[in-house]
């Protein structure tokens, strides 16, 4: 795979040989004997960024291929102006502005190597979706009967496309007939360019205005978090003129190496082994957390870091995670839309890139079963914007003063309240047929949503509760000590870390834990923002009434207080305690939490605040039972053929190793025992009904076939244990975690 990290661009035929045909061309060209591969392919990046000692933090490299709000000012000052109060506002742009701000992003894009762009957007499946258009139009000024192409990009090119919105997950909400669909930049998410392209963040909604992506519903509800805690902090005396939510993700990954990959079925399917084998090394040793990290893997972060930088994604941290082969990378945190494009970004490139290194990443929340899988922790803050300019107000971090302890302790109970009466639309936000096998496995979080502010910040709420002041706890941060001379004392947070918590505090912002490793983020921060806003909004209402700010706060924490818990969440006890006490719900599974999604007082949140229409409701309940559907079904296709066409001849001829010998020892019971498991999952599958809804066929998989998946796997890897080793058809865990090294 390597021969093809730098293909050179083409060079014409030497002058001395003629053209006979194309062949000739490339016969001619073709060296006597095959180059080697160079040990570390280096991208153009890392090629710019070694010219100079430190090249790659200097501002000339630093967001280079991103198009920054400086650069638009700086190239046209009066359209910028126009566009910031739009985006702030919602005004209309005028025409003259739009084509100014476009032929400034042309220009620009032009100089770093761009001949096309790209609306770039997030249907309702997992990835993003592009389509090329070039910079140019036809010359309808000119005369002749063929026009000749000129340059062009204009302001009715940048902010509208139209393309189909049947052929995307639409949930119903598009049929064939009816398949209009637009885009339109996101103004608050910056253009970028990558090879040849200038790519445009954007929205994508239909005909009828309702959304069909991820994008959308997020800057709705980032929305009505500004309208009600705009609200909400002006009766604490805050004047700001907007509230602003700021995401900071954490990616967790595999790399394996691309041949181990183009020989995995199941991975090529569904990114998932669907059988296979604990090595002898997994992580048991815990040598693997914040290792050192493998050359080949350490050349290719080197190189992501870098395009990371030259698109200004501020991607400071990467390692080793406690699986082998797996690992972390996160950048700085930024506004909530912003941090969203960064991560799907960061996992188009991250593939690209691992392309030219003869690797393949796994973003898959349990790739591997045996060791620990991939999440996406969404560290998630809520900021409100003074009006005077002066800065911000984080009304997730408490404080020495008064007014940094109320509003603290104002907000961290109206978050209490959403989690306890919503925590389904919370668990929502982390489902999926790969997250399955993640929340409560002892690496995660369990399904049980609940809060955790800190010990001493729950007996805070508890002492409010019961009548007392509001202020009180500063949380202030303690002084830690080594022991040592060489060390120095350094402060460190006011509670300890809980990783078993599935939303817990971590000093000035909440970290949701439990989101997946391929999630779009856009999709939990558009249903936490939403249910905050509605605390923000049931805590005005209540002042707005006349009740006191203080009786208001302990108002919500009379409905939040049973959803915040500070103890072990991985504790036996806490599933039945959380339910049969608290009364909070434990959804197990992706599809007992999509029963409650589409529940007629989710329909009524969202539709109060301006996120969903009932009916997008209902699109995205439906879309979301047909992805586990769909998934499931690959696997167990995937599950099929390996078994069937590679597992069962190898097991044929592992036993005439043993004919006429009694060494065989119980192999042929066992290889008898796979083939009546694979028929048993052919029958289930075959009997997947179809004149069922998205949830009828989703509830089939997962209570009928995922149980049959796990039976056949359960002989499969025990047959991996007992074949002789060079007849195993496929890459082992051990080659897979290890071969790429």
């Amino acid at each position: 795979p390597q021969q093809r990290l730098a293909p050179p661009r083409f060079r014409p035929p030497p002058a001395t040989i003629p053209f006979d045909g194309v062949m000739s061309i490339f016969k001619a060209q073709a060296p006597a004997k095959p180059t080697p591969p160079p040990v570390t392919p280096r991208t153009e990046a890392q090629e710019l960024a070694s010219k100079d000692t430190g090249a790659a933090l200097t501002p000339a490299f630093l967001g280079a291929n991103q198009f920054s709000d400086e650069k638009l000012r700086q190239a046209a000052p009066a359209a910028y102006s126009a566009l910031e109060q739009s985006r702030t506002t919602g005004a209309p742009l005028k025409k003259e502005f739009k084509d100014q701000i476009a032929k400034a992003m042309m220009e620009w894009a032009i100089r770093r190597g761009a001949v096309c762009y790209a609306h770039w957007f997030a249907p309702m499946r997992g990835c993003n979706a592009q389509k090329h258009d070039g910079f140019i139009d036809l010359d309808f000024s000119s005369p002749s009967v063929v026009k000749p192409m000129k340059k062009d990009f204009d302001g009715g090119k940048l902010f509208m496309a139209e393309t189909d919105g049947s052929s995307f997950p639409n949930g119903g909400l598009r049929q064939t007939h009816t398949a209009a669909a637009f885009n339109s930049w996101d103004m608050k998410s910056p253009v970028f360019v990558r090879n040849e392209t200038m790519y445009i963040p954007s929205c994508f909604v239909a005909w009828t205005g309702m959304a069909l992506d991820e994008k959308t519903p997020l800057l709705r509800s980032m929305g009505a978090i500004s309208k009600e805690g705009v609200r909400m902090l002006n009766h604490l005396g805050d004047k700001v003129s907007e509230v602003r939510t700021f995401v900071g993700w954490e990616q967790e990954f595999f790399v394996i190496s691309k041949d181990a990959y183009l020989r995995r079925p199941d991975l090529m399917a569904a990114n998932r082994t669907v059988i296979g084998a604990p090595p002898a090394r997994g992580q048991q040793a815990d040598t693997n957390y914040f290792g050192q990290i493998p050359p080949s893997v350490a050349h290719y972060l080197e190189a992501v870091q870098k395009e990371f930088f030259l698109l200004g994604i501020p991607m400071t941290t990467y390692h080793n995670e406690v699986a082998p082969g797996q690992h972390e990378l996160a950048p700085i945190f930024s506004v909530s839309n912003v941090a969203v494009d960064q991560n799907m970004l960061c996992m188009e490139l991250m593939q690209e890139l691992a392309d030219l290194h003869g690797l393949y990443v796994l973003f898959h929340e349990k790739p591997f079963q045996g060791v620990n899988g991939n999440g996406k922790h969404n560290n998630w803050s809520v900021q409100g914007i003074l009006a005077s300019g002066g800065g911000s107000l984080n009304l997730m971090k408490t404080g020495a003063n008064k007014e940094d302890q109320v509003r603290y302790t104002v907000a961290t109970a109206c978050l209490a309240r959403g989690m306890k009466l919503y925590g389904d639309v919370v668990r929502c936000a982390c489902i999926g047929a790969g997250n399955d096998h993640r929340l409560g496995a002892q690496e995660a979080p369990p399904a049980i949503m609940s809060l955790y502010p800190g010990v001493g910040m729950e007996a805070h709420l508890k002492a409010v509760a019961a009548g007392g002041p509001l202020e009180g706890y500063a949380g202030e941060d303690k002084n830690l000590a080594y022991g040592a001379a060489a060390c120095q004392t350094v402060r460190v947070n006011a509670e300890d870390r809980n990783r078993t918590a599935p939303f817990p505090h971590c000093g000035n912002r909440f970290e949701f834990r439990a989101v997946g490793g391929m999630q779009n983020t856009a999709h939990p921060n558009t249903l936490i923002n939403t249910v905050l806003a509605d605390s923000f909004s049931a805590w005005s209402d209540l002042v707005e009434g006349g009740m006191s700010i203080r009786d208001a706060t302990a108002a919500m924490l009379k409905d939040g207080m049973p959803a915040i818990f500070t103890g072990n969440g991985y504790g036996k006890d806490w599933p039945q305690v959380a339910v049969q006490e608290r009364g909070l719900l434990n959804l197990h599974n992706t599809v007992t939490a999509l029963d409650e999604f589409a529940k007629e007082k989710n329909k009524a949140l969202f539709s109060k605040h301006g996120v969903y229409l009932p009916e997008e409701v209902d699109a995205r309940a439906a879309v979301m039972f047909e992805k586990y559907a769909v998934t499931i079904k690959m696997e167990a296709s995937a599950m099929i053929e390996m078994v069937k066409t590679g597992l069962v001849p190898a097991c044929a001829r592992d036993l005439k190793t043993y004919e006429g010998t009694d060494l065989g020892g119980d192999r042929a019971e066992l290889y008898k025992k796979l083939t009546v498991v694979l028929a048993d999952l052919e029958s289930v599958a075959a009997a997947m009904p179809h004149d069922g809804d998205e949830a009828t066929e989703a509830h089939y998989c997962s209570e009928k076939i995922v149980p049959a998946m796990a039976a056949c796997r359960k002989v499969a890897d025990a047959v991996e244990g007992v074949m002789e080793k060079a007849l195993y058809p496929f890459p082992t865990y051990s080659e897979m975690f290890y071969g790429h090294h």
